[in-house]
């Protein structure tokens, strides 16, 4: 501790050093002074709330058209300091200090101090409070420093009354009448610019998928008459002085040149498919014509719509074997009404490989203890286009080592892993058996049905099936080894840029354990759990979805992930049927006994932007795993467990649970091999800028798993109604180093609160601040 404390005095005495008498350098004949403080208060005609002040305060921010120099722990200006020193300086170290660390000085502006007044009045302005006034205070600090207060006044909030729509072109005039209850300005809301902006979106987009090829959002104007702050608002769609943006098209021609330049290439193959023409200056078509058509949204004599041409870029795009898509209509000269499209692909490399090498912290599934450091090499290749049918094949071979510092003997290597993942990918939909044909034919009542009309449409056009076939070998130095083998097949679908889905009808998986200990195969536990399994699936092996959405104006930003998992159903129902005549069989297909499960996982994350440099975020997990067999147990592989760098930190992967249970011989001993079968887990993590590329964080954890096996031997390991008792806690630090290309984290985590009671019934750790040392921290490497 007292090399701690003189590390720190030293840290002090460096930034005092650089940080001080850095105004001598400012020119008094010029009256410079140094802008060291901004300060922004809002005053309104109602109590504004936290919840909208922050996010308002942080958007605001980036308007300041001057910005005081930042400073080093939020005390010194070192930046400037070095600035200074270095200025005159162009070579080696000083040369980089210019460019990467120094900072110039903020000299004081009345007239950016003026300017800045003015952007928050228009920012409030756009936010419907059109009387808002932004005033500013110079405050003198000392000779040659000067911080300002801007008062920013919101005045009234203007609000819509009523909406009305005009346009000397009768047919746009329907439209927007037909329209009118989708719009974005609607009585009594706010009279906002960014409502205004979404509204000539809305309207354009309108006109764009009905023929109007060429209406731009400056064709709209609003105007309003207020009545007090109640205004009745103006939408009018402007006649352009060219006749042909409000004029409606419909599509002639359709030509698609994959790998061909008209008027540059020599055609060597074409052909017409339904009126689409292709035509390739290759000697064959790389991709077979008719799979190109299908990826076409819209056809000859079809009325021109925005939304087919999105949907054609995006399907062309989704095949995975274009660098370039263009698609580009063409007025016809001779019929003012009719346009012609021209689609031009430019090719990727049919053949790529490439290679990479990392180093990694044990946060897999595979890795029992925690602290360890891992490295791997891995190598991969792909093959576009493979059957001419934009196919994908892609393959890789990862090996990955993992070493513990703590043991410098004869267990210093932990673990290796050897993969080898194999992944065919067809960009179109495949309905084996009918099955997702009959789901959506079969009718619940009158109007529903199990699969509605537009999942099974968007499954037909947006959907990709893939075939996976994967070898994985792991072995866990004096612990156990296993060879998995993996075979899927499923179906990938992106519905938006937020939602994506991810089933798999298909899966078989071979799972073939061995334990290098001889003690753990007496485990009961481990016995019940970990042999040699099958895993099957033939209707619906697996589903996951992800959610991921956009940021809000409040810096808000929300993802989900569910993944379900189901194994031995068809099995399970022919056994019953086959024990009606023959009695229950315990079918085995060599050693391999089948395994009968079903689990869900979940995990939900909100983030907010509390400024453009601080971010909280909360997480909050759970999920749960049943066997629909008595005589069998879930997995080992399959359950649930925690603790490590994407968990608790504050405690080893698998070291702690289930419930309130205590590995006395295990705890001294690592690895660590607990899991179960139901997992609860929280996580709050405030970020924040330290200086460079470091970030700083402090962390809350908690969670724990439980067992839903009645028959578990291990105390106080079942689910019941006190088993909040168990819930562990744990907080810390960490640092981030915040790369373009990765993130590396490095986490202390301090135990709070254990799951399970001392000699004292107590669950809280006593004397943690009187008695705290480092090496109470656990600490957490990932990357």
């Amino acid at each position: 501790m007292n090399y701690l404390f003189k590390s720190c005095l030293l840290l002090v005495f460096l930034g005092l050093c650089s940080g001080c008498k850095v105004t001598k350098h400012l020119d008094a004949a010029k009256g410079q002074r140094l802008l060291v403080k901004n300060t922004l208060e809002l005053q309104a005609e109602r109590k504004i709330r936290l919840s909208e002040r922050t996010p308002l305060l942080a958007q605001l921010a980036a308007f300041y058209k001057q910005k005081p120099n930042r400073k080093i722990l939020g005390l010194f200006r070192t930046r400037l300091a070095l600035y200074y020193k270095y200025q005159s300086r162009t070579k080696g170290f000083a040369r980089w200090i210019n460019k990467s660390v120094g900072e110039p000085p903020t000299i004081y502006s009345q007239e950016l101090t003026a300017r800045t007044a003015r952007n928050f009045e228009y920012q409030l302005q756009l936010r419907g409070y059109l009387n808002a006034q932004a005033t500013y205070k110079v405050d003198s600090i000392g000779a040659k420093k000067i911080a300002v207060h801007y008062t920013l006044n919101f005045g009234p909030l203007y609000t819509i009354d009523s909406v009305h729509f005009i346009s000397r072109d009768s047919l746009i005039l329907q439209i927007l009448q037909f329209t009118k209850s989708e719009s974005h300005l609607r009585p009594g809301a706010p009279l906002t610019g960014a409502a205004f902006d979404a509204e000539k979106l809305r309207i354009t987009s309108e006109l764009k998928n009905r023929g109007y090829a060429y209406f731009a959002p400056n064709f709209v104007q609003l105007s309003g008459d207020s009545m007090g702050t109640r205004v009745k608002v103006t939408l009018e769609v402007l006649t352009p002085g060219d006749s042909l943006q409000h004029k409606t098209f419909i599509i002639q021609k359709i030509q698609v040149f994959p790998s061909l330049v008209p008027e540059i290439s020599s055609l060597r193959q074409d052909t017409t498919i339904n009126g689409i023409y292709f035509a390739t200056s290759e000697a064959k078509f790389r991709i077979k014509p008719k799979y190109l058509y299908r990826a076409i949204a819209f056809r000859p004599d079809w009325p021109y719509r925005q939304v087919d041409f999105d949907k054609t870029a995006r399907n062309l795009n989704a095949l995975g074997v274009f660098r370039f898509v263009s698609i580009r209509p063409i007025k016809d000269s001779l019929l003012p009404d009719r346009m012609d499209v021209a689609i031009s692909l430019t090719p990727n490399k049919r053949l790529s490989r490439s290679w990479d090498a990392d180093i990694n912290s044990s946060n897999s599934a595979g890795s029992l203890a925690g602290n360890l450091i891992g490295a791997s090499t891995s190598a991969s290749f792909s093959i576009l286009n493979l059957f001419h049918g934009a196919e994908r094949l892609q393959s890789s071979v990862l090996y990955s080592v993992e070493f513990n510092p703590n043991n410098r003997k004869d267990k210093f290597i932990f673990s290796q892993e050897f993969k080898f993942q194999n992944e065919l990918v067809f960009p179109r939909f495949f309905d084996y058996l009918g099955l997702w044909r009959g789901l959506h034919n079969f009718r619940l009542g009158k109007n529903r049905r199990i699969v509605s009309t537009a999942l099974y449409e968007r499954l037909k056009t947006d959907s990709q099936a893939r075939i996976s076939l994967n070898y994985n070998y792991l072995r866990v130095t004096d612990f156990y080894q296993y060879n998995l083998f993996n075979a899927s097949f499923g179906y990938d679908m992106r519905t938006s840029q937020e939602h994506q889905y991810t089933v798999d009808h298909i899966g078989i998986d071979v799972l073939r354990p061995k334990f290098v200990d001889p003690t753990l195969a007496e485990n009961i536990f481990l016995q019940k759990s970990f042999g040699p399994q099958l895993f099957t699936g033939f209707l619906l092996r697996s589903f996951n979805y992800n959610y991921a959405s956009r940021p809000n104006g409040f810096g808000e930003r929300w993802t989900y992930r569910l993944n379900t998992e189901l194994s031995g159903l068809e099995e399970a129902i022919i056994n019953r049927l086959w024990a009606i005549p023959f009695g229950k069989q315990n079918w085995t297909i060599s050693d391999l006994e089948f395994a009968h499960f079903f689990r869900i996982d979940m995990d939900g994350v909100y983030t907010r932007d509390f400024t453009n440099k601080v971010t909280g975020a909360v997480r909050v997990g759970g999920g749960a795993a049943f066997s629909f067999r008595e005589t069998q147990n879930v997995p080992f592989v399959k359950q649930f467990y925690i603790g490590g760098p994407s968990s608790l930190r504050a405690w080893r992967i698998r070291e702690i649970g289930p419930g309130g249970y205590r590995d006395l011989e295990g705890s001294k001993d690592p690895p660590f091999f607990q899991a179960s079968d139901f997992r609860f887990e929280f996580n709050g993590e405030l970020r924040f800028p330290l200086f460079s590329w470091f970030k700083g964080a402090v962390f809350v954890d908690g969670g724990n798993i439980w067992s839903l096996d009645r028959f578990d031997s291990r105390d106080r390991a079942r689910l019941w109604w006190d088993s909040y008792r168990n819930i562990a806690l744990g907080t810390g630090m960490g640092v981030r180093l915040d790369f373009s290309y990765a993130i590396i984290r490095l986490d202390w985590g301090l135990k709070l609160r254990t799951p399970y009671a001392n000699e004292q019934g107590k669950y809280w750790v006593p004397n943690i601040i009187s008695k705290f040392q480092l090496r109470d921290f656990a600490t957490n490497l990932s990357i």
